[in-house]
């Protein structure tokens, strides 16, 4: 008996382990292939460079006051200059709650727009992220008051679309419809619609040239 038990035992170990190691494959090719679905993602939103029916569009969320999303510019800016017309890039406002001024940097991003000067803002609040992420919100508002004015904006319009968050209702889309498609840090970005999983940001134009040679 003592011998059955024993060689029970053995097979049971062996079962379990076999089972776990299935489950454990199983998560493993489920998660690889997540990153290849395609997201349903509305195009018609967001701030966009290129022509809306350019072959590649990538979509970022992102946040005025992460430090990551700033190491990303370089690299877009040089997307931004190289591929012209033939991809789409599509900024999202993402800014995360531990970061206090990136929603007020998001409403001067977005004033700006309605001027038809968002993307020189957008640059422009990137190259001085580390002069006011750490002020409070009033030294933030007259900083950021000052930037529009630097840029040639209506200052008074500006300050009175800030202080009535006249952009809440866009900003709080965008985060919804990040957080619908999986969106949990910045910045993250969707190649007509994947889910970009980067090793460094430099991959993103190895993934571009893929995508438009296909």
């Amino acid at each position: 008996m003592k011998t059955e038990t024993k060689v029970l035992g053995i097979i049971l170990i062996i079962t379990i382990a076999l089972l776990f190691g299935g489950i454990f494959l199983l998560s493993r090719n489920s998660s690889g292939s997540a990153e290849e679905r395609v997201a349903q993602i509305d195009y018609t939103k967001g701030q966009k460079i290129g022509s809306d029916s350019a072959k590649v569009k990538l979509v970022e969320f992102s946040d005025f006051q992460c430090p990551a999303c700033r190491a990303a510019e370089p690299v877009l800016q040089r997307i931004r200059s190289t591929y012209s017309d033939r991809i789409q890039l599509i900024y999202r406002h993402f800014p995360l709650y531990q970061h206090q001024n990136a929603r007020r940097a998001a409403y001067l991003s977005e004033a700006a727009g309605q001027q038809g000067k968002f993307w020189e803002v957008h640059d422009k609040i990137f190259e001085t992220q580390t002069q006011w992420s750490n002020l409070g919100n009033n030294e933030a508002t007259v900083l950021f008051l000052d930037l529009a004015k630097q840029l040639g904006l209506d200052e008074d319009k500006v300050k009175q679309e800030i202080s009535a968050d006249t952009f809440k209702t866009l900003i709080d889309t965008d985060i919804a419809e990040g957080r619908r498609l999986g969106v949990n840090s910045t910045p993250t970005f969707f190649l007509n619609g994947r889910k970009l999983n980067l090793q460094n940001f430099n991959d993103l134009v190895t993934v571009i040239d893929e995508e438009l040679k296909k």
